[in-house]
């Protein structure tokens, strides 16, 4: 059977006309359309029905007119034999409007029948029906007459839209079927919590016959104070019949749960600004419903269920942009659209803004140069208004709890929102945030969650925060506005100190027995952040705050401040991400250090710091930019005296050489590095150095001079400790033997090294050990053996 918008409506049940009318919002909510389209829609079939005048009639408790009726059906595609027969049910009710009814329910008298709400006499213009005949001369025949319960429908008209929310939807009618439902709709300004609401309201609307209670409590509105509760629930009694509410709010709610005991209402409180706020308008009925949304979590409050909004995904937000501004527009305009997307961060507010700014441009240039103008950071917030839309002015209805709040905790959580967005980091801890406002850790864990539950901030799993672009912008603004230039400097040079800090406690854990500037860094506020460190907890932490690490150092360069520390933190670092396989990371990195040395007119730092780009450059495979970067640094170092640094750059180009395919140059540079490391008694050098000759030993042929060097230079690695260099030797033996046809020594040794690489946490390692090992097990395999395939775990 073909579907139409009213398929599964039984008209059996439309046993009064408010019953009528519910059954009629079902045919306008199944349809989809939304009032002006209809409104339309019915223009062009010749009949009058102005969407402010479908409003008030699917509100009301009351039949409309014929007319009025015919309009709704054809516009919604109703057949016309259904149209039939919703008219004879249309005549029905029409005609026992007029006949005299029992002046009470049949249960009234019962004595299990729920409180009643007595009501005054109806008064011209009220939606409520009295029940009773009376007589010719006017006076009253029957008993007193009883006002019947009035059926309000005050939920507003849904947006004409909601792009990517289908899921959330379906657990909003999933929330509201269970009786007694409270369902909180939570999340940061701008995410589509009302209309979300409304749109799952008018589809479940159908499932309350007493009808929709709807009210914006202006919890977060520009201009307007938090609703009083006791306002409120005037408004809802008397919608419901009442015509006066008692004095006290207590009462009033009392009173409010008395008259919906009996119903089947939903309530949708809108916007709510806290818990406390909509306790006293719950109602009370076993087959009420109601739905609150709020940007706050509200986790005060006991409600059965909860959805806390997300934003849209990346195909979601195209979608509403091809709705806003035309699909052409959005395909014609791939690179904008994409910028867009990034920079609204998927919140609905600043898409719809985007697209009604890009629509209203006649030459479909609008996507381009929005997508410029939201890059700059100066313009960001200024480009995303129109109208009485503005991301700033709803971020703003946030703050504005904490920085004009008289209570000493929530100005300390202000300070925290405006310093917190200050560093260039892409997430914090509360650890951080304690060192930039040289604050107890505990105080800022309170003002952090604070700023959680106002979603202000974004918890980022792993006890780690993060803001929203645009909501990093709103702050920086506010921290220009309130914090005096010195004092955010100071901020973010107190917590670059103990980020440098923790990364050299970091890495000498790692790398104790390399000659690298660890002191330079050390300062007492790194333990903040590092903790209890052991070798693993290193890495992780490491691996955690690598791009906080290369963002704050970058900002402090640009800003022309702890230059010394910028220098030696990509020196102490490098070693870190080489293992760890980082590239991009390393290079960006040197980058930073050899701009920091140049600046600050530094010929050795600039040497070292070069070694460390060159590296980088090399792991890139770009070995003519590494070979040119090191013989630099080398000719530095050698006008310098600097046996050390020599050795460390003519290590590194006899690496670079080798991986060129000039063997007997690699050969040459590192037998000179040998020689100086062993009359500098650098064990530890001389056993990396031996290492680098058997690789070049290898490729020349020469399998049991790779191998003699290898073992030497594992030995030393082995006598002290250094297991991160001990599992990369492993993997440089394995390959070795399996090169030399020794697969069982090869399986040994590449499983040795995964075993390390796992216990310290060296993803890369585990990689390359793993890799080994299949190539030596398919080696073993060709040759006939039988041996079974090695299990590997972790």
């Amino acid at each position: 059977m073909e579907y139409t918008a009213d398929s599964d409506i039984d008209l059996t049940t439309a046993t009064d006309a408010a019953r009528f009318v519910a059954l009629l919002r079902r045919v306008r909510d199944q349809s989809g359309l939304p009032y002006r389209l209809i409104a339309r829609r019915a223009d062009a079939n010749g009949d009058v029905l102005p969407a402010s005048t479908l409003a008030t009639m699917l509100g009301r408790s009351t039949l409309p007119r014929r007319d009025l009726v015919v309009a709704l059906l054809k516009a919604c595609d109703v057949p016309s034999a259904r149209q039939a027969r919703w008219l004879d049910t249309w005549r029905r009710l029409a005609a026992d409007r007029h006949l005299p009814r029992d002046p009470q329910p049949p249960d009234a008298a019962s004595p299990r029948s729920p409180t009643t709400v007595p009501a005054p006499r109806s008064r011209p213009g009220d939606t409520t029906e009295t029940i009773g005949a009376r007589s010719t001369d006017g006076g009253q025949t029957d008993p007193p007459a009883i006002p019947a319960h009035p059926v309000p429908f005050q939920l507003p008209p849904p947006s004409p839209t909601l792009v990517g929310r289908d899921d959330e939807l379906s657990r909003v009618q999933a929330a509201l079927a269970p009786d007694h439902a409270v369902l909180a709709l939570v999340g940061p300004g701008g995410i589509g919590k009302s209309a979300l609401a409304l749109h799952g309201a008018h589809r479940a609307a159908t499932r309350f016959p007493d009808g929709c209670l709807y009210v914006d409590l202006h919890g977060a509105s520009a201009g307007i104070a938090p609703a009083d509760p006791a306002d409120v629930l005037a408004r809802f009694l008397h919608a419901l019949g009442v015509r006066s509410a008692p004095p006290s709010i207590e009462e009033a709610s009392a009173l409010f749960r008395s008259a919906t005991a009996g119903r089947s209402l939903l309530v949708v409180l809108d916007n709510a600004a806290s818990a406390a706020q909509v306790r006293l308008l719950l109602p009370s009925g076993a087959r009420c419903a109601t739905v609150v949304t709020s940007r706050w979590k509200l986790t005060d409050l006991d409600a059965s269920a909860r959805i806390a909004l997300r934003p849209l995904p990346v195909h979601a937000a195209r979608a509403l942009l091809e709705h806003l501004c035309g699909a052409d527009r959005v395909a014609a305009t791939p690179t904008a659209v994409e910028a867009i997307i990034e920079l609204c961060g998927g919140l609905p507010l600043a898409l719809r803004i985007i697209g009604a700014r890009a629509a209203t441009r006649p030459d479909g240039s609008g996507l381009t140069t929005l997508a410029s103008r939201i890059t700059d950071h100066r313009r960001h917030l200024d480009e995303l208004q129109v109208g009485d839309l503005s991301v700033r002015t709803s971020i703003r209805l946030g703050y504005r709890t904490f920085g004009e709040a008289d209570d000493e905790g929530r100005r300390q959580a202000a300070r925290l929102f405006r310093l917190a967005s200050l560093p260039d980091w892409t997430e914090t801890t509360a650890a951080g945030c304690a060192v930039l406002l040289a604050a107890p850790v505990d105080q800022v864990e309170w003002a952090l969650e604070q700023l959680v539950d106002a979603h202000l901030v974004e918890p980022a799993g792993d006890e780690r925060y993060r803001f929203h672009d645009s909501v990093r912008i709103f702050a920086r603004e506010q921290a220009t506005a309130a914090d005096p230039a010195d004092d955010r400097a100071e901020a973010l040079r107190r917590l670059a100190t103990a980020f440098f800090a923790a990364a050299a406690t970091a890495a000498e854990l790692l790398f104790q027995h390399d000659a690298l500037p660890y002191d330079a860094l050390r300062h007492p506020d790194g333990n903040l952040l590092l903790g209890q460190a052991n070798v693993e907890r290193a890495w992780r932490w490491l691996e955690c705050e690598r791009t906080n690490l290369l963002m704050i150092a970058g900002q402090q360069l640009d800003a022309g401040d702890s230059l010394h520390q910028v220098h030696s933190l990509g020196l102490v670092v490098a070693k870190y991400l080489d293992y760890a396989g980082h590239f991009g990371e390393q290079e960006r990195f040197g980058q930073l250090a050899v701009a920091a040395a140049e600046r600050l007119g530094d010929r050795p730092g600039t040497a070292k710091a070069l070694n460390v780009l060159a590296i980088a450059m090399l792991r890139h495979n770009r070995l003519a930019n590494g070979i040119t970067m090191l013989e630099r640094a080398l000719a530095t170092q050698r006008d310098l005296g600097d046996q050390a640094g020599t050795a460390t750059c003519l290590n590194n180009l006899g690496n670079a050489y080798r991986d060129s395919g000039d063997l007997e140059t690699a050969l040459r540079c590192l037998r000179e590095t040998l020689s100086i490391r062993q009359s500098l008694g650098d064990r530890y050098k001389v056993g990396s150095t031996l290492d680098n000759i058997g690789i070049v030993l290898r490729r020349l042929g020469d399998i049991a001079g790779a191998l003699r060097h290898h073992e030497a230079g594992l030995a030393i690695t082995r006598e002290l400790g250094d297991q991160h260099r001990e599992s990369l030797m492993l993997t440089n033996l394995a390959e070795t033997e399996h090169l030399a046809g020794n697969h069982v020594e090869a399986l040994s040794h590449a499983r040795a090294a995964l075993m390390l690489c796992h216990e310290l946490g060296n993803v890369r390692g585990c990689g390359l050990a793993l890799r080994l090992m299949e190539k030596a097990y398919a080696a073993r395999r060709g040759s006939g053996s039988s041996t079974r395939r090695p299990s590997v775990t972790g």
